[in-house]
């Protein structure tokens, strides 16, 4: 092995520099230090995706349980959820409610992301954003994401033109 040789204070290299093995400390490279056309592999990666699952406007919300993404990579992590109705429920009690699930192989039966479902009724307005609270953000590979929507109610107007966004970060595999 050979003796280590140490610098003091700053280093200008004019020319080419190589080495066969380099330490760069944590936070020292930082995105504006790579270039626009680095080529860097998806699989040195880490992806948001934003998925998103709607029921049209002009229809009134019904109840329904939708795979809406499957994690690809080796972990991934729930960032948030957000629901808005275009013309929210009124005139009554009737209102409906989104809950985020995950389900694997291994534990088919869904179970919920969110510390509760996030409610929506006469007392938003419309376009109102409700956000959700993660309870259990961790993913694995292979976990699916599921969106269920419950409706609740006898009277007044059903809420129309749901969206729900999902936003998850998932490191490549």
């Amino acid at each position: 092995m050979a003796t280590p040789s140490y610098l003091q204070g700053n280093v200008h290299v004019a020319g080419a520099f190589s080495c066969t093995s380099m330490q760069i400390p944590a936070g020292t490279v930082q995105k504006e230090d790579v270039a626009a056309a680095a080529g860097i592999e998806a699989t040195k990666l880490e992806h948001q995706h934003a998925i998103h699952y709607w029921q049209v406007d002009g229809t009134a919300i019904v109840a329904a349980i939708v795979p809406i993404h499957t994690v690809r990579g080796t972990t991934a992590t729930v960032v948030g959820i957000d629901v808005v109705c275009v013309d929210a429920p009124s005139g009554g009690d009737l209102a409906f409610s989104v809950d985020l699930l995950v389900a694997d192989v291994v534990a088919p039966t869904p179970a919920t992301v969110l510390s509760a479902p996030v409610a929506y009724s006469a007392t938003q307005t419309d376009c109102e954003v409700e956000s959700g609270t993660i309870a259990s953000a961790s993913l694995a590979a292979l976990d699916t994401l599921l969106v269920q929507v419950a409706v609740t109610g006898s009277e007044g107007t059903q809420g129309q033109g749901l969206i729900v966004t999902v936003t998850v970060r998932e490191d490549a595999d």
